[in-house]
């Protein structure tokens, strides 16, 4: 008797998924999902036919989740020997409609219901029926929602300086009244994130050392653990502690106070970016807004051309000259005039706009057309999957397939179309203003040197990084072009006729002896 009872059993699948930390933060975490899962089953006198499907990681916007393929799988292949499907709720499956609908259709044909353990569905009466729609469906709108109030939320609040996001080290969360997070200084760790700055900027110092410095101090995380090097690599790059941030690719000031100067950040990246971790070279001196070139412009023996003031015939007078073989001396305002020559050079001629223009968008319009094809790819494999169909049917009825063998075909062939249908209704095309970008692109391109002669030193020390990513030679009569930033070394291919060194001026005159 007792095993007459066993056999009428339901027997369930357990299917748990979590995308997102926020959702794990409302329980909403996969062992909280399964946990609760199995006790429903105990609690409704269910069997567990097998170990769950677990989704770790995956958008419920998406389709794209293995689980949930296997899942399909093997209640497809178990058929009479599962009933059901366990969700801890009904979003969990998706938060679309149309895909919820093909998923249910597919495990209806299997004879499988959707049961949810904090939703009242899964029955087989008119009114369970009606429930589950409506509750896919508020899903798919609380989704659609969300997403709105998100993304006008965020947009507001950037737009006024503000950021909700997981606060850096030394800075904490904080709810303001309005019902949303900021961000403010630690008052325990803003200190020390300043200090460690401030020790960096020294130029005495290499990561590892200001690594165990933070920790000799008591320098923890929030969670309170040891500080790793890594962790301390991230916050000296950071601009975020100068009270700035950036928003796809632009740089937002923030309404956060900020931690330190951008003066001192600047001084860490100058050490930064030369790697040396032993500088003994005052660093406000490097900064010296008299000798923007410093460190970027090259001597042909391979040393860095410095800047120094000499006195003479009444007056002070500005040079640059190399640190390493001090061969000459050039006046800073015939060096400098050399160097935006030099940009001038760079920048594109009226037929090589036009040619860059058209390849750029040539390019982009091309990378924009590879989601096209994913797209008809797709579809193209739909297609071929529903000949397939067509053939079963003809085997069918020249008598190949049995009904029981068709209607097994038939059911797999549907399953692989829905899982390719969802696929493809992830895929979004991006809309993106390229002719906006291009124009942008060549206005700088254009007035490269009066952009360079017109910003402040700490953006010129950037500006120069950008278009010399490995600085820029001079042999005492030119400024050398040995590697530019991508665009103008696609300008170089565009041009008729390419130069690596600016056209030489006279040489007596420029130099102090």
């Amino acid at each position: 008797m007792t095993d007459q009872i066993q056999n009428t059993k339901m027997r369930a699948v357990i299917y748990a998924r979590v995308s997102t930390e926020e959702q794990a933060k409302h329980n909403f975490s996969l062992e909280s999902q399964v946990e609760l899962a199995r006790k429903w089953i105990v609690d409704h006198k269910f069997e567990l036919a097998c170990e769950p499907f677990i989704d770790a990681g995956e958008s419920a916007k998406t389709m794209n989740r293995k689980a949930l393929a296997r899942l399909l799988e093997y209640c497809r292949t178990h058929k009479e020997k599962v009933d059901a499907v366990l969700i801890y709720k009904i979003d969990r499956i998706a938060r679309n409609m149309a895909d919820h609908v093909a998923i249910r259709s597919l495990l209806s044909q299997y004879g499988v219901r959707i049961y949810s353990v904090t939703e009242p569905i899964g029955g087989d009466n008119s009114t369970s029926k009606l429930l589950e729609n409506v509750m896919a469906s508020f899903a798919q709108f609380d989704n659609d929602a969300k997403a709105e109030r998100t993304k006008d939320g965020i947009r507001k609040r950037v737009s006024k300086g503000e950021i909700s996001w997981v606060a850096p080290i030394g800075y904490c969360n904080v709810m303001k009244p309005g019902g949303y997070k900021t961000i403010v200084p630690d008052t325990e760790r803003a200190p020390i994130v300043k200090k460690l700055f401030e020790e960096y900027a020294k130029g005495i110092y290499k990561e590892s050392e200001i690594t165990r410095m933070a920790n000799n101090i008591g320098f923890t995380t929030p969670k309170g653990n040891k500080i790793r090097q890594q962790v301390i690599h991230k916050m000296l790059r950071s601009r975020i502690y100068t009270g700035v941030f950036l928003c796809r690719g632009q740089e937002m000031q923030g309404a956060f106070e900020p931690i330190i100067t951008t003066e001192l950040f600047e001084r860490v990246q100058f050490y930064i970016r030369n790697k040396t971790g032993r500088i003994t070279n005052h660093p406000k001196r490097m900064l010296n807004p008299d000798f923007p070139l410093r460190v970027t412009a090259r001597c042909v023996c391979g040393g860095k051309f410095t800047g120094s003031w000499s006195r003479g015939h009444g007056g002070r007078y500005a040079y640059y000259h190399c640190a390493k073989c001090h061969k000459r001396s050039v006046k800073k305002e015939i060096f400098e005039e050399q160097f935006m020559e030099l940009l001038q050079r760079l920048a594109p001629k009226k037929e090589e706009m036009a040619m860059f223009r058209a390849t750029v968008i040539d390019y982009w319009q091309n990378k924009h057309n590879e989601l096209n094809t994913d797209i008809a790819t797709i579809d193209r494999n739909i297609q071929k999957v529903e000949e397939e169909k067509v053939k079963v049917v003809d085997l069918t009825k020249q008598g190949i397939f049995d009904a029981d063998t068709a209607k097994e075909e038939l059911n797999r062939i549907k399953e692989k179309i829905t899982v390719l249908k969802l696929s493809r209704n992830e895929l979004q095309i991006e809309e993106f203003d390229v002719e906006a970008c291009v124009n942008y692109c060549l206005y700088f391109m254009v007035n490269v040197a009066k952009l360079w002669y017109e910003i402040k030193l700490s953006d010129k020390i950037k500006f120069q990084e950008m278009v010399f990513p490995n600085g820029v030679s001079y042999d005492y009569s030119a400024f050398g072009t040995t590697k530019t930033a991508d665009v103008y070394e696609l300008k170089q291919l565009i041009a008729t006729k390419n130069s690596t060194m600016v056209p030489s001026r006279g040489i007596e005159p420029l130099f102090y002896p």
